[in-house]
């Protein structure tokens, strides 16, 4: 005699997005390790303070997604991707952002700046709201791609079709406009924000096809005790957690990184 384990009927919501990720991650196990620090936000307010007085909107996202890039830019062996057994290192820095266009989270899609580590705050700034600007009004013919194929991808193949294509844009690092997909799409590390959720803090899973051994998520800037010149005190801190890759990043990488990381967040401008 045998029983339902679960009482359940197919849920019919299903879209694009969720399709994905149900197609990303079909079992559990992967090589994550997790990580996070408050960062003394006074740098970070002070910068979005200068900007705006500029009347330039500038998020605590954009700041954070050129301090890992700096991060990474002064460790190098942290830039890489692992492909047929072996770790080979991009030869730029560049950082991936998310995005929902139509304001839910229900679908989401992302920016990658190019050298980011090598952009100003204001580059990087101008750019998202460029590419923002065209992925929410559907204008972006790259996203709209991406959006369409995965749409005509039956859920129980999707988890098949990202390992094709994940084998085939990095074991065998081939690239080509009809695949649907943008070339090294996730880049060296991705950054998203949960401050924006109104939480303090949030770790994001590694996404296995994308190859992006970094992760980042991005906190709300909240007050906190905290030790100044050996006194206790009220202060602002901005909460970061990380996920990163165990087979590319150890202790002594992360600790390296999280160092040049903090370093530049004290003073981003």
């Amino acid at each position: 005699m045998a029983f339902k384990n679960v009482d359940y009927k197919p849920y019919k919501g299903t879209n694009a997005w969720r399709k994905i990720t149900i197609g990303t991650w079909p079992y559990l196990g992967d090589p994550s390790i997790y990580g996070w620090v408050d960062i003394d936000a006074d740098g970070v307010i002070e910068t979005l303070k200068h900007y705006q007085d500029q009347n330039i909107k500038l998020s605590p996202t954009t700041i954070t997604a050129k301090a890992v890039a700096v991060a990474i830019a002064s460790y190098l062996p942290v830039n890489g991707v692992v492909r047929l057994g072996r770790i080979y290192q991009r030869k730029s820095v560049d950082i991936f952002l998310q995005v929902a266009p139509d304001g839910t989270g229900e679908n989401l899609s992302g920016i990658t700046i190019r050298d980011c580590d090598k952009k100003s705050l204001l580059e990087i700034h101008n750019e998202i709201k460029e590419k923002a600007g065209r992925i929410k009004a559907g204008d972006d013919r790259e996203f709209e791609k991406v959006r369409k194929t995965m749409d005509l991808v039956p859920g129980w193949m999707m988890s098949k079709f990202l390992k094709f294509i994940s084998f085939l844009q990095y074991g065998l690092n081939f690239w080509s406009p009809l695949m649907g997909s943008p070339r090294d799409g996730f880049g060296s590390a991705m950054v998203t924000s949960v401050g924006m959720l109104g939480l303090q803090r949030g770790f994001a899973p590694l996404v296995p096809y994308s190859r992006c051994p970094i992760v980042i998520t991005v906190g709300k800037i909240e007050q906190k005790p905290i030790v100044k010149n050996g006194k206790i005190e009220v202060g602002e801190i901005l909460p970061i957690c990380a996920t990163m890759d165990h087979r590319l990043i150890d202790g002594v990488g992360a600790s390296k990184i999280f160092k040049a990381f903090s370093k530049y967040l004290e003073k981003p401008y």
